[in-house]
């Protein structure tokens, strides 16, 4: 499986369930069923503002989601 480093410092592994994404030294977010090839550009480079976007996104749905769990 492939490791990958993003400009922003994310370590992105590929796992057999998806990309594990870590900061710091810790699992921040899964981007499940997918491989690094899904942010390849034609030049079979990987497209960092494409998987950061998503590492993004990700982390702020599951803040949001923790954040409200609170009050459920």
């Amino acid at each position: 499986m492939s490791k990958y480093q993003t400009q922003l410092g994310y370590i992105v592994r590929e796992t057999i369930s998806g990309l594990e994404v870590y900061e710091d030294g810790k699992v921040v977010c899964l981007i499940e069923n997918t491989t690094l090839d899904k942010y390849r550009d034609e030049n079979e480079d990987i497209d960092d503002d494409l998987l950061e976007s998503d590492i993004k996104e990700l982390c702020e749905t599951q803040e949001f989601l923790d954040y409200q769990k609170e009050y459920c």
